[in-house]
């Protein structure tokens, strides 16, 4: 095998190359159709000033999901790499707009009443919808 001098192209076949940018497509379309179905539920800002708190609410669902104890600003910050004041501010927000609750002295958990309130929410039915079409296309792109 021959060493490959830094930035350097890679000498890949035209399929894979070609398969690559096909995967890439389909996962920047699956983003971008879960993040702006997601952004819909935060008319109040634009994507970019939602986002870490989007990043914040799931971290937090995935955790609770697993059965982890009520997670801490320290525990959200550390896993996301986010500064513990940011995740601190948006805990709070999620806390006031009835996302997530505060456990104990510095634990929080989501909030299931606010997942009830949206069993059917359109932005959730786009999002299931987005991620079983980039799974299936990404399996027959595989299979072929």
């Amino acid at each position: 095998m021959v060493a490959k001098m830094a930035g350097e192209i890679p000498n890949n076949s035209d399929a894979a190359v070609t398969k690559r940018e096909k995967q890439s497509a389909i996962v920047g379309r699956l983003l971008v159709t879960c993040f702006v179905a997601m952004r819909s539920g935060y008319p109040r800002k634009h994507l970019g000033a939602v986002f870490e708190e989007l990043l914040v609410a799931m971290m937090i669902r995935v955790s609770d999901e697993l059965g982890a104890p009520p997670r801490t600003a320290s525990d959200v910050s550390k896993y996301l790499g986010l500064p513990r004041s940011n995740v601190r501010r948006c805990l709070n927000v999620l806390i006031s707009e009835g996302v997530v609750r505060k456990v104990n002295e510095h634990g929080h958990t989501g909030e299931l009443d606010w997942l009830a309130s949206r069993i059917d929410a359109e932005y959730f039915v786009k999002i299931r919808g987005a991620i079983i079409a980039a799974a299936d296309e990404l399996k027959a792109l595989d299979a072929a």
